[in-house]
C-alpha cells in the first residue's frame, strides 16, 4: 500500500561500441519489479524482546486511566485518592503504526533498558545559570543558539561552555517500542541507566531550550512551519544528533524513522472547560488524549498512525532523530494533569521535557509535554530536550536482559 521510490544507475563502457561507428549508440533497458508475499522480517532484537516479554491484553477504556490506576474524575473537583486497582497495568502491549504491528512498553517496566553508542569525545552545552546560582537554566547546543535566545529573552547572563558527557560516557535509552517494520525506537536516557536531578550532566537531557522562540502564532507548534523552516528544538535535536551518533560508525545502524507532528484538525472549543480563557482553538491531540478531562463517557483514543494535514506547520517527517509523541507518552501510561509513575516518569522534578505534538492555541502556541503529567506549555518556555531515534541491527544484543543492572546492549 506505499510507493517506494529507488534509483537504479547503469553504465556503459565507453570502448563499447558494436557498430563500429563511433556514435549514434542506443542503449535500451526494461525493468521487471516483482513483490512476494510472506512473513515480513523480524530482527534479532525485535525477536530476543517479543520472547523476553508476554503480550498483555488492553482493558476498555484503559486510556482513560494512568498505569497506575489512576482516573481523572469529571464529578469531582480532585482526582480519587487511590488507584483502581483493576486498571494497573505494566508490561508490553500492542498497537497497529503504519507499517505494521507495534509494541509498545506500558507503565513501570523494568526491562527495556538499553546501552547503545557512547561519546567519542567530550560533549558541551552553552549556557546560562541562575542569577546567584550554580544551576543550569538553560543548556542549548551552540553558542549561537545560547546568544540568540538571550537576546530574544533580553536576559542579562552570560553563555558559557558547560560538559554535558566526558569521552567514553556510555549512551543510555529506554526501548518506547517495537515499530511496525521491525526497529526499535528509543528514547535517550543518559549516561547512566539510572538518571538524577543532581545536574544537567547526570539527568536523561541532552539540553534545555523552548521550542520556539515566538508562541504568538499556532505555526509555531509545528516541528518545521512555513513549509519547512525548522523550529529552533529541531534544531538542537539535529544539531546534537550531527555533533554524536551522525558523526560515528553507529549511524548506520539508526533508520530514517516517522515522527509526527500532529498539527490536523485545527478548530475552535467552545466547551474548554476554562471560560475565562476565552477563543481556543485546539488540535485532534486535544480529542484525542483529553476525553477524560472533558467528558468521562468518552475513551482517549491515542495513535500511532499519523493523520494526514493540511496546515503549513507541522507533519510527518522521516528523520534520523526527533521527539517522543503525546500519543507515546499517553500509550506508556500518561494522563492529562493526573501524576503517574511509569518508565517514561520516573518522579523526576525540574526535567519536565518536550513532546512533538501541538495541543491549542489561545494567544500563545502550546505543545503536549511531559512534566510528573501528561502536560502543556507555552512553545517559548525552557524544558528539557530527551531525543527519539529508531535503531535497527542483524545482529541481536550483545548482551544483557534489558534491567537497569544489565541493559540490553547494541554494539
Amino acid at each position: 500500500s506505499e510507493t517506494n521510490n529507488y534509483r537504479l544507475r547503469m553504465y556503459v563502457d565507453e570502448d563499447y561500441n558494436p557498430q563500429g561507428d563511433g556514435g549514434g549508440l542506443v542503449f535500451a533497458i526494461q525493468v521487471n519489479v516483482y513483490g512476494k508475499d510472506g512473513d515480513k522480517y523480524v530482527p534479532l532484537t525485535t525477536q530476543e524482546i517479543l520472547e523476553d516479554n508476554e503480550l498483555q491484553e488492553e482493558k476498555e477504556n484503559v486510556f482513560n486511566y494512568t498505569s497506575n490506576g489512576y482516573y481523572w474524575d469529571t464529578t469531582t473537583e480532585l482526582p480519587p485518592e487511590s488507584p483502581n486497582e483493576d486498571y494497573i497495568t505494566v508490561g508490553l502491549y500492542s498497537m497497529e503504526d503504519e507499517d505494521g504491528t507495534s509494541y509498545y512498553f506500558r507503565g513501570a517496566v523494568e526491562n527495556n533498558n538499553v546501552q547503545f553508542v557512547e561519546y567519542e569525545s567530550d560533549y558541551y552545552v552553552y549556557g546560562m545559570r541562575f542569577a546567584g546560582s550554580a544551576e543550569v537554566s538553560t543548556a542549548f547546543q551552540t553558542m549561537e543558539s545560547c546568544e540568540t535566545y538571550k537576546e530574544r529573552a533580553q536576559l542579562g547572563n552570560e553563555c558559557e561552555q558547560m560538559k554535558l558527557a566526558s569521552a567514553g560516557d556510555k549512551m543510555y535509552w529506554k526501548i518506547v517500542r517495537i515499530n511496525g517494520d521491525g526497529s526499535l525506537r528509543l528514547i535517550y536516557n543518559g549516561t547512566s541507566a539510572s538518571p538524577t536531578t543532581a545536574d544537567l550532566a547526570s539527568s536523561y537531557a541532552i539540553g534545555i531550550s523552548p521550542y520556539n522562540l515566538s508562541s504568538a502564532d499556532p505555526k509555531y507548534t509545528g516541528y518545521t512551519y512555513d513549509n519547512g523552516t525548522d523550529s529552533f528544538i529541531k534544531k538542537e535535536v539535529d544539531t546534537w544528533y550531527s555533533n554524536t551518533l551522525g558523526s560515528s560508525s553507529y549511524d548506520a545502524y539508526v533508520t530514517t524513522g516517522r515522527f509526527c507532528s500532529d498539527s490536523s484538525g485545527y478548530q475552535a472549543e467552545t466547551d474548554y472547560g476554562f471560560p475565562d480563557m476565552g477563543d481556543v482553538n485546539v488540535f485532534a491531540s486535544y480529542d484525542r488524549l483529553g476525553q477524560s478531562m472533558n467528558n468521562d463517557t468518552k475513551s482517549n483514543t491515542p495513535s500511532l498512525v499519523c493523520p494526514a494535514i493540511s496546515e503549513s506547520y507541522g507533519g510527518s517527517y522521516r528523520l534520523k532523530a526527533g521527539l517522543i509523541t503525546a500519543d507515546e507518552l499517553a500509550l506508556a501510561g500518561e494522563l492529562l494533569s493526573m501524576e503517574d509513575y511509569n518508565y517514561l516518569n520516573s518522579g523526576i522534578t525540574g526535567y519536565g521535557y518536550w513532546s512533538i505534538t501541538p495541543y491549542d492555541f489561545y494567544g500563545r502556541a502550546r505543545v503536549l509535554t511531559e512534566d510528573i503529567a501528561l502536560s502543556s506549555a507555552n512553545v517559548n518556555v525552557l524544558l528539557a530536550i530527551r531525543p527519539v531515534i529508531n535503531v535497527t541491527t542483524n545482529n541481536g544484543f550483545a548482551s544483557g536482559s534489558g534491567t537497569v543492572s544489565a541493559p540490553y546492549v547494541i554494539s
